[in-house]
């Protein structure tokens, strides 16, 4: 069920994307109180009678807007929501470092702490990218390069330690990339393992740290939680086109 909630999130955004309209408007000034929630806002248009809207978020130091008519994901969700005011004031948008390029994290339709995330980018054409759902943002790092970008989610299940994902972005063709284990010929990614850690070990490989144990059962992260953690580290290659 959840893949097929992904794939039709997904195409949403792909039938979004069509259009010539920005994903994000950024306010020439700065907010008068950065610690204000987000909120709906309406903007006009050039038809009679007719409003764009938008959410709005407060940043230390700059004002976003979000147009919900060029992010159907999050229309659909707003407009399905029993209580729209709750679950816009539970968004949460946050700015990701990067030269050259305005990208953006937003969190939004949370449930017991686990979220679903869209990558925005501001500098190119717009775009947006459901890159979890159901998971909590760990981790978010630039490749040495800044033509990628890693992220690392966790979801909290019936192992003492919460499994992961790992979800890289091409920003040049706004595509995800697939991760190729050379190390062995089990699966690590998709919320099949906890992985401790995760970071670039160069332009086209990501390491990962994860518990040295033969299979991520209840019981064996019990143990392995009681005896000082011994971990493995995998590395990860960004298959070619």
């Amino acid at each position: 069920m959840l893949k097929k909630v992904m794939c039709f999130m997904l195409l949403l955004l792909l039938l979004a994307a069509c259009s010539e309209e920005p994903v994000i408007v950024k306010k020439d000034s700065p907010p008068e109180n950065p610690d204000s929630n987000p909120a709906i806002v309406k903007k006009q248009t050039n038809v009679q009678d007719e409003a764009e809207k938008f959410v709005e978020f407060a940043l230390p130091d700059e004002q976003i807007m979000i147009n919900l008519e060029m992010v159907p994901i999050l229309n659909v969700y707003l407009r399905t929501s029993k209580n729209r005011e709750k679950a816009i004031r539970e968004m949460n948008l946050s700015r990701i470092e990067a030269d050259s390029k305005e990208l953006y994290l937003l969190e939004f339709s949370c449930h017991k702490k686990l979220c679903s995330y869209l990558l925005l980018d501001k500098s190119k054409k717009n775009q947006a990218y459901l890159v979890a759902d159901m998971a909590k943002s760990m981790q978010i790092q630039l490749s040495p390069d800044n033509d990628k970008i890693m992220l690392h989610f966790n979801r909290k299940q019936t192992t003492p330690v919460p499994l992961s994902d790992i979800v890289v972005i091409d920003l040049k063709n706004w595509v995800p990339l697939t991760l190729e284990n050379k190390s062995t010929d089990e699966q690590l990614l998709g919320f099949k393992w906890p992985l401790i850690s995760s970071y670039w070990f160069d332009n086209n490989t990501i390491e990962v740290v994860k518990p040295a144990v033969p299979k991520p059962t209840k019981s064996n992260m019990d143990k392995w939680q009681q005896n000082s953690v011994p971990v493995t580290k995998i590395q990860f290659d960004i298959r070619t086109q």
